[in-house]
């Protein structure tokens, strides 16, 4: 990921005082100190509001947006660009909302959501004088270009073609954007172009030492050792750098390149911890301003509706009398005004409706972020464990276990919120269904914690090989409970039923359903996977690729948990209308059509004694209706299971 430096410099003279107190906001924002920093700032900003420069003072406002989202607070952020809007609009200073454009694209950016990111940007960029504001520009095309990078590296490449010359003809600015460069043309692949620009690169760095911008220095020099396959080098530079995080990173990325994949999978959990720790006390202080928002939002919607229901009493009293005193023409004047208000009540509720699920969407990608590394932690566990070859040496059991149950204690935390999240996310469930689900959740994380935390204080071996092959197979099947229940969780609360999802994504067919099965860890072992397709395999489809491998999981999952054995069978069809449709099928006992419904709603489990929570079935649907295709359960197969997705294009 490319680290964009923002240059707030305005393109007007700037008297001594001003350069004074933009001096002290910047010592304040290098301190840390969040009270000297918000001081310094609104001081600055006072003095540029008197001198009417307004183009400085939402300069400084953005530069507080940027302080806010550094230091992960990206509620307040949220905040402040909505209130930077709004001044904007209401001074009538529109020549500058390329401004707010540019912030929401760099939250957009720091939240993982480059294409709204992307969006953004080329907003501000419609709103900006390129003829005479060319730091603007500049600052704009290097942030799309971050942008473009995660997913569209050569557009990236190409929006810094756009840079102004002259801002290139600066040393800082021109090293800077040749750094990108290189780590542009490395994620390409592209070895002339890194030789090309690396070549620029080092040449100022070691003739113009004073004028060089070493921004992204490190991570440059790793691609230079990546690209030459130059491993040592690029391991060496990542142990130079001290901050724990960004080293961490990037000497992930050198032993996913030496295919050193036990290193990798350490560093990554490293990684997990560090940022675990880092986004914690973030994740804190961001849930705190967001319950206080919530509050005001909630209090400010009582009110509106009792003044809503006072205007409708008063409106009924105003008709009897007017009815009573005035003619049908102003009677009529009078009811058209009273729509109109209500019109424009109405569109202010749905404006704040879109806000609070705008909050409560930031709060679902925080939960997720902060439960990604436990999920995975019991992923990578229940799948090795599920492998009756795999043996664990007896000296290193303790750490392991410890890690698990470190990881299961971390989701049992959170259950309450992450089930929270779902039940305020529209779905409507009972108080029975929630104590369901968190018990049925609960219950397994006791048993997960408890079992690990026996095998780990084991320092004496006393737990027999047989016991423990017993209770190293329960926690793996509790582990693999969690974690799959918490993921489907998760995406539900993230997928919008009411949302058509973008398919932006051109695949083949057959390569991933295949691809898809052959990924899937099966539990069952007393079941095989069979597929069989009668569709080409140069046929491609325009669908999302992260969606549709979601989908077949939760099938092949669903055949997983209830087939007691044979075959799993799936297969790629093609219709007589030119769609194409995918179906899984198991051998066992039908399914009475009288539930061939009811099977997709959630929490519902047609076997009692079933260790799930009943949402994979209502998560693979929502999923297939948000990109316009069907999920069914086939009534006519008549050897056991089947469903069917259809309408795939």
């Amino acid at each position: 990921m490319l680290a964009v430096s923002i240059t707030l410099t305005a393109q007007q003279k700037v008297s001594e005082k001003e350069k004074t107190l933009a001096n002290q906001v910047y010592q304040a924002q290098m301190s840390g100190n969040d009270s000297a920093f918000y001081l310094a700032e609104e001081v600055l900003m006072n003095y540029q509001k008197k001198q009417k420069n307004w183009e400085r003072f939402y300069s400084a406002w953005l530069n507080r947006i940027i302080y806010e989202m550094n230091h992960k607070n990206f509620h307040r952020a949220f905040t402040e660009i909505h209130l930077l809007t709004d001044d904007i609009k209401e001074r009538g200073k529109t020549e500058y909302l390329y401004i707010p454009n540019q912030a929401m694209g760099l939250y957009y950016t720091n939240r993982n959501y480059p294409e709204l990111g992307e969006k953004h940007f080329r907003r501000a960029l419609e709103g900006i004088d390129t003829l005479t504001n060319t730091v603007a520009v500049f600052n704009t095309y290097l942030s799309l270009a971050q942008a473009l990078s995660f997913n569209h590296p050569d557009e990236a490449m190409s929006c810094l073609d756009h840079l102004p010359k002259s801002m290139l003809e600066n040393p800082m600015y021109d090293s800077g954007v040749l750094g990108y460069r290189c780590i542009i043309a490395h994620k390409q692949g592209d070895l002339d172009s890194f030789n090309q620009y690396f070549e620029q690169y080092d040449s100022i760095r070691k003739n113009l030492a004073d004028q060089f911008n070493a921004t992204n220095l490190y991570q440059v020099m790793v691609c230079h050792g990546l690209m030459h396959h130059d491993y040592q080098s690029a391991l060496a530079w990542c142990d130079s750098i001290d901050v724990p995080l960004v080293a961490t990173e990037l000497r992930l990325d050198v032993y996913n390149a030496m295919h050193e994949w036990e290193k990798a999978y350490r560093e990554q959990i490293i990684k997990d911890s560090l940022v675990h720790i880092d986004n914690r006390k973030a994740l804190e202080e961001n849930l705190g301003d967001i319950t206080h928002d919530i509050n005001l939002i909630q209090a400010e919607l009582e009110k509106a509706k009792l003044r809503r229901q006072e205007l409708w009493i008063i409106s009924g009293l105003g008709v009897v009398i007017i009815a009573m005193l005035i003619a049908m023409l102003f009677y009529r004047h009078k009811k058209n005004l009273h729509l109109k208000r209500q019109f424009q009540q109405l569109q202010e509720e749905q404006e704040r409706n879109a806000e609070l699920r705008g909050i409560r969407r930031a709060i679902v990608g925080s939960l997720k972020q902060q439960l990604d590394s436990p999920v995975r932690v019991l992923q990578g566990y229940a799948r090795i464990f599920n492998d009756p070859a795999f043996s664990l040496p007896v000296d290193e059991r303790s750490k392991h276990y410890q890690d698990i149950a470190k990881a299961a204690r971390s989701i049992e935390a959170m259950i309450e919120p992450v089930i929270g999240s779902y039940a305020h996310g529209g779905a409507g469930i009972s108080k029975e269904q929630r104590e369901i689900c968190q018990n049925a959740l609960c219950s397994s994380l006791v048993t997960l914690t408890m079992a690990s935390e026996l095998i780990a204080d084991d320092v004496n071996h006393q737990i027999s090989q047989e016991e423990y092959m017993r209770m190293r197979s329960e926690i793996s099947q509790c582990a693999h409970h969690v974690a799959s229940s918490v993921h489907e969780l998760m995406e539900l609360c993230l997928t919008d039923e009411k949302t058509k999802m973008e398919k932006n994504d051109l695949v083949g067919l057959n390569e991933i359903a295949l691809a898809t099965l052959n990924s899937y860890d099966l539990r069952n072992h007393d079941l095989t996977f069979d597929f069989a397709t009668d569709v080409d395999d140069d046929v491609n489809i325009l669908t999302n690729q992260h969606a549709m491998q979601e989908i077949i999981n939760c099938l092949l999952s669903n055949a997983d948990r209830y087939a007691p054995g044979g075959a799993v069978k799936m297969s790629c069809q093609s219709a007589s209308d030119g769609t194409y449709s995918i179906s899984i099928a198991n051998d066992g006992p039908t399914i009475s059509p009288k539930y061939a419904e009811c099977l997709f709603d959630p929490f519902v489990r047609l076997s009692e004694d079933s260790q799930t929570i009943g949402l994979g079935l209502t998560l693979a649907r929502q999923l297939a209706e948000s990109m316009g295709y069907a999920l069914m359960l086939d009534a006519s197969y008549a050897e056991g299971v089947r469903f069917s997705v259809m309408g795939i294009r």
